[in-house]
């Protein structure tokens, strides 16, 4: 398949993180975001911007926030700025939307 220069106005980031858990381990956890899709013209200021900033700026919507209850948690104002408190998730959303953006399936570090 040749490369398709018209692309979709958004497209789907899948995010890992690992948060603590109250007894001091790990737990992955996972969600997707859907995005902007934004052009080369504007890159230079989106990469000056706070990881909220940036996330305000190209996150529309998201798939697997749940409550406590299970339940999935609605996308709204609200409920994003309460997402943007969790630092780890934020910086593991940034970091996947960039991947994304440069077309980088997976970075794997060498130990």
């Amino acid at each position: 398949m040749g490369f398709v220069l018209a692309k979709t106005e958004t497209f789907q980031c899948d995010v890992k993180t690992q948060e603590r858990t109250p007894n001091g381990s790990w737990r992955e956890e996972s969600f997707s975001l859907i995005c902007k899709r934004t052009g080369e013209d504007d890159r230079e200021r989106r990469l000056q911007l706070k990881h909220g900033d940036l996330l305000r700026e190209v996150v529309t919507g998201w798939k697997g926030i749940k409550d406590e209850n299970g339940a999935e948690v609605p996308f709204n104002e609200q409920n994003f700025e309460g997402f943007l408190q969790i630092i780890g998730a934020v910086a593991a959303a940034v970091d996947r939307y960039w991947l994304d953006c440069m077309g980088v399936k997976d970075i794997r570090s060498k130990n």
